[in-house]
């Protein structure tokens, strides 16, 4: 086959099953063809161990026979030929066998001689041993063993050749058991396989099946879906934050589109409109400046991307700086300062711009006269302090207190710009707590104003 005029390489894909069936099979043979030869060792060294013994027990038994004249032939085994003969002229004096040649001494064992075209009809192979004995080693027996005509010896040669022949039908049975075994073993893989495939942008919730057996498989699974629930927990927000993006400027940008049109058609020519028109295109392009600003602080406090250094603040002297700058805007707001704790472990540039928009939210709400409370105590969870921030305004009615930390919620009825901000201040404050790993929460009862309560760290979590 080609495709577009190149030659298209076909790749044989063997399946993991088979692959492993495989490796097991070899592996099983290896096995055996090991086994076998150890067995076929095992059993040479014990026949040759035997056998050296009954060439050694004769000879001696020979030997003592001839050195007290006794009858030797009858005490020995009819398998094992003898010859005697002199040391020094090597002339035989005793046989049972006229063909055994004279051979020399051996050592401690027998040994395996053998001989070509020795006879008319055939080779020579025995196995023999030969001990000097009498006055001065004069006389020399030896006592051999036809090994071309041993049982033992050809009971072992044939015991590889049987092995082997056992181990082809072996091979093919536990083939087909590891392959029986493995596809069981795989089911699960095919079955994680087929549900990654499943898994796309639009379909970010599903999720590798787990069998519950608790075994390396269901701890793959399992560790794929974590990854999956981060990625797909990422994917929203960086969706939401898109959404909230594209839903937020759509105001700015249609205020800005109505005025250049209306000083395209006649505005340019009013210098009252054009004037009108100018700061309202001013307005919104700071309006949009601080949406896209803020959203993209949320993004990176909520992806941990944002940077800050935790440390020792000291809280009286944050409290004091608030007020100063409170007072810089809001010169009729009144506060009050109860700081039971004194410091807190957190970067202090963000815990400032928390507490700043709580509290400038409140005189959005209450009033550039209300009366703002701050305050500091141990928090009832250890190792936190809280920071309340309590006003005197009219308070946030009960169906839409769990909501204000939400994006873009704003307490008025139509929930438009009319309550003046984008409704990101609060999320960007529970955001930012979150990053200095404590939290935020609110109490508020209609009429009588709102507490906010930002939770503290007071020391670092790595000491």
């Amino acid at each position: 086959m080609k495709t577009d005029g190149f030659p298209v390489r076909h790749s044989i894909r063997i399946s993991t099953v088979k692959r492993l069936a495989m490796k097991f099979s070899l592996l099983l043979a290896a096995i055996v063809a090991l086994f076998s030869v150890g067995i076929v060792l095992l059993l040479r060294a014990n026949i040759r161990q035997r056998q050296n013994s009954e060439l050694v027990s004769a000879a001696l038994t020979i030997a003592s026979a001839v050195e007290n004249r006794r009858e030797y032939d009858a005490e020995l085994p009819y398998y094992i030929t003898f010859a005697v003969y002199k040391s020094g002229t090597q002339e035989i004096i005793a046989t049972n066998d006229p063909f055994l040649p004279v051979l020399p001494v051996t050592a401690k064992r027998a040994e395996r001689y053998t001989a070509k075209n020795y006879f008319i009809d055939g080779d020579l192979n025995i196995l023999y041993y030969a001990v000097a004995f009498g006055r001065g080693n004069e006389y020399v027996v030896q006592t051999a063993l036809n090994m071309d005509s041993d049982t033992a010896e050809s009971i072992v040669s044939d015991v590889a050749y049987i092995l082997a022949l056992l181990s082809l039908p072996l091979l093919v049975i536990t083939y087909f058991a590891a392959f029986f075994i493995a596809k069981r073993t795989m089911k699960n893989v095919r079955s994680m396989t087929e549900a990654a495939k499943n898994i796309s942008a639009s379909k970010l919730g599903e999720r590798l099946p787990v069998t519950q057996k608790g075994d390396d498989f269901d701890e793959l699974a399992k560790t794929f879906n974590d990854l999956l629930s981060r990625f797909q927990a990422d994917f929203e927000r960086e969706r939401r934050f898109t959404a909230d993006v594209s839903h937020e400027l759509k105001t700015p940008l249609a205020v800005m589109l109505g005025h250049a049109n209306l000083l395209r058609r006649w505005g340019k020519d009013d210098p009252e409109q054009l004037e009108k028109s100018l700061s309202a295109l001013i307005r919104e392009v700071h309006s949009m400046e601080s949406i896209v600003a803020n959203l993209l602080r949320l993004s990176q406090l909520e992806n941990a991307r944002a940077e800050f250094h935790a440390s020792a603040v000291d809280v009286h002297a944050l409290f004091e700086r608030l007020i100063g700058d409170t007072k810089a805007y809001a010169p009729e707001a009144d506060f009050s300062v109860q700081a039971g704790v004194k410091t807190v472990y957190a970067d202090e540039e963000l815990l400032y711009q928390a507490c700043t928009i709580v509290i400038s939210n409140s005189i959005k709400f209450a009033g550039k006269k209300v009366h703002i409370r701050l305050s500091a105590e141990q928090s009832v969870l250890s190792g936190f302090c809280d920071i309340a921030i309590v006003d005197d305004g009219p308070g946030i009615e009960a169906e839409k207190l769990p909501h204000i930390f939400e994006r873009f919620y704003r307490g008025d009825e139509s929930h438009t710009r009319s309550a003046g901000g984008a409704g990101l201040g609060l999320s960007i404050v529970k955001s930012i707590m979150g990053a200095l790993g404590g939290s935020a929460r609110a109490e508020s009862t209609a009429g009588e104003g709102t507490l906010i309560v930002l939770r503290v760290p007071q020391k670092s979590a790595v000491s």
